[in-house]
């Protein structure tokens, strides 16, 4: 999986791009169907957003393991490793319907129900294999807009996956109508794992650290303070948005599906905007990444008091359009500062943080539960005020780079 041919390491990408476009059909549709299906088995809000908490829990521990590993080991093996447990948990889903096997499914397999278009896009060791075989990071933003635009893209299809629900065979029942989807999952999952076996990556540098040198670490305590407050906000929030959907506007599973479906066209749409027209040194790639933090908790806000489902949808369609032109400068800003040996360790550490502060996922259901808006609400003024921390951290960075180099 080495090369020292950077020809050959960038032919290899298109086999990335298949990947997160596999990984993405099957994650989304996932996502997006866990908490509509444990639902439609009798379980209670509070429930569902108790098994959250523990499904952050265990990919916290994964993905720093990972991390770890891919500074070692090599990136390409690491994305490997990484796409067995979401096989795992899917094929779980498949054959059982005892809670049990339900819940080892769910925790084993990530199943977090972040259902945004960029879902799929990400797994332990994607940002630091591009962070490590792209060094400009005008190129990274290239490359990560156009993995972002894919996943988004695909994300549409497993959005169709959720609408065909209620068009499958009556002799299926409702159950046995997403355990079907949870396989047609598996099978495209399938085609994510085969496809990372051909990626091609520039051999590691050799690591004179156990864990990452002072200035990685230092960098990465910035971007975890920002994130984590992002994190609590999504916890709240997202996780169990689908339920929230169809409980809050009584519409069925297959409308959810199209409210859904057309945000993913919304992100890849904001993400190829990102990249064809943002993605330039001479525009602050961290301004554009809180501005667009800011609009979208206040888009949550909205949503969270629409008194009209059009509208509600209106609105998350607009929100993922911004979350797409963001995320590919927020990815690159995450390693901006992080010494090439340690991309792996790093980026596993925020995504540690993230995900831990992603457990508030437990208070989703418990607030649903006592008043609608309560999830969306606080999690959109808890994202509004994490735009203005991570503008002061990273800008407060750059700011610190320039007086070294002026001083030099």
């Amino acid at each position: 999986m080495f090369s020292e041919s950077q020809e050959s390491i960038d032919a290899s990408f298109k086999y990335l791009l298949l990947s997160r476009s596999a990984r993405s059909i099957a994650l989304v549709f996932v996502s997006l169907a866990f908490s509509l299906y444990l639902n439609a088995l009798g379980y209670s809000l509070i429930f569902i957003g108790l098994l959250y908490l523990f499904i952050v829990l265990f990919n916290m521990f994964l993905s720093l393991a990972i991390g770890v590993l891919g500074d070692r080991i090599g990136y390409s093996r690491a994305l490997l490793i990484g796409e067995f447990f979401p096989l795992i948990g899917l094929a779980g889903l498949t054959v059982s319907t005892n809670i049990y096997v339900i819940a080892f499914s769910a925790i084993i397999g990530g199943i977090s129900g972040t259902a945004g278009g960029l879902r799929g896009a990400f797994s332990p060791g994607m940002t630091a294999f591009i962070a490590s075989n792209w060094p400009d990071e005008v190129s990274r933003v290239h490359r990560l807009a156009r993995i972002n635009v894919v996943a988004s893209l695909s994300s549409i299809i497993g959005g169709f996956l959720l609408i065909s629900h209620d068009y499958l065979p009556r002799s299926f029942g409702t159950v046995g109508a997403f355990r079907f989807l949870f396989f047609l999952s598996f099978l495209i999952l399938l085609i994510s794992l085969v496809s990372l076996l051909f990626l091609k990556e520039r051999r590691r540098p050799r690591k004179t650290s156990r864990v990452m040198k002072r200035e990685s670490f230092t960098y990465t305590l910035r971007i975890i303070t920002a994130n984590t407050i992002n994190g609590a906000a999504i916890g709240i929030a997202i996780p169990l948005l689908p339920l929230w959907f169809e409980l809050r506007f009584h519409v069925t599973v297959s409308y959810v599906g199209e409210i859904f479906t057309i945000a993913y066209a919304a992100t890849a749409l904001g993400s190829y905007l990102s990249g064809r027209y943002l993605n330039s040194i001479h525009i602050s790639a961290v301004a554009v990444s809180s501005v667009t933090r800011f609009f979208q908790g206040l888009m949550l806000i909205l949503i969270a008091f629409s008194p009209f489902v059009v509208l509600a949808f209106a609105l998350y369609g607009l929100r993922s359009g911004i979350a797409g032109m963001g995320a590919p400068m927020r990815s690159a800003i995450s390693v901006r500062g992080i010494g090439n040996e340690d991309y792996g360790t790093a980026s596993s550490v925020q995504g540690v943080a993230t995900r831990g502060s992603q457990m508030t996922s437990g208070l989703s259901g418990y607030l649903m539960d006592a008043y609608f808006p309560l999830p969306l609400m606080i999690g959109g003024l808890i994202q509004i005020s994490g735009s203005f921390v991570y503008y002061r951290m990273i800008r407060g960075w750059e700011n610190e780079r320039k007086n070294r180099w002026r001083q030099e």
